[in-house]
């Protein structure tokens, strides 16, 4: 079944400068659903305001959405729902948890371009490691940032490059795991998934090595 986003995008791509009013007439969702899936998808680069229409009354100017010239151009979200369905189907836990790390791997050692002598945390103190897997991390779009705190150090990835296809596909949030666990040659606990900072931004955050009771 179809995902509201994907919904949304649908809709887009038939109708370009659509109000999120006719969106949610149109799709049977809350103009407040809508608008919060529209924020999402702009925040990923997938649908942007191309241009505001007249307003209705003395009220402000209606905005009108459009899907971006990137979204339109490619279809890689599809291959990569098609690619990851076929390779995942009918595994055990333990063989989809072995595929999983596999694709973690390659995506540290191939996507990352990480030198050999850094593959898997090997090179430098745990520091060092988390400022090295940041920089990595962030050539792969995943906006990340790493604290100190005195529970654990703590990586917080700003953006999901795989967003798009995450409904369809929530073991990407242990693909994540998997990932950050080559990059710094620790354990990593993942402690909020797609929680909202005070800016209303979306983030996820991991805790890195062995963390301390509660």
């Amino acid at each position: 079944m179809p995902t509201s986003r994907k919904l949304i995008l649908e809709y887009l791509q038939h109708k370009p400068l659509t109000a999120a009013i006719e969106l949610s007439r149109a799709l049977k969702m809350t103009p407040a659903n809508v608008r919060h899936h529209l924020r999402v998808l702009i925040e990923e680069g997938a649908v942007e305001v191309a241009e505001q229409g007249l307003p209705r009354g003395r009220g402000r100017p209606i905005l009108l959405y459009s899907l971006t010239h990137q979204s339109q151009s490619h279809n890689l979200d599809g291959l990569a729902h098609a690619l990851l369905k076929t390779h995942l189907a009918d595994r055990s836990d333990e063989e989809r948890s072995l595929a999983l790390r596999q694709i973690a791997s390659l995506l540290a050692a191939g996507e990352a371009r990480l030198p050999a002598t850094q593959q898997a945390g090997q090179s430098g103190n745990l520091a060092h490691r988390l400022y090295q897997a940041v920089q990595h991390l962030n050539e792969l779009g995943y906006q990340a940032r790493w604290e100190a705190h005195s529970q654990a150090p703590r990586l917080l990835l700003g953006h999901c490059p795989y967003a798009a296809i995450l409904p369809e596909h929530p073991e990407l949030c242990q693909v994540d795991a998997y990932l950050l666990e080559s990059l710094i040659g620790e354990p990593v606990t993942q402690t909020k998934k797609r929680a909202q900072d005070s800016r209303g931004a979306r983030y996820c955050l991991f805790l890195a090595g062995k963390t301390n009771p509660q």
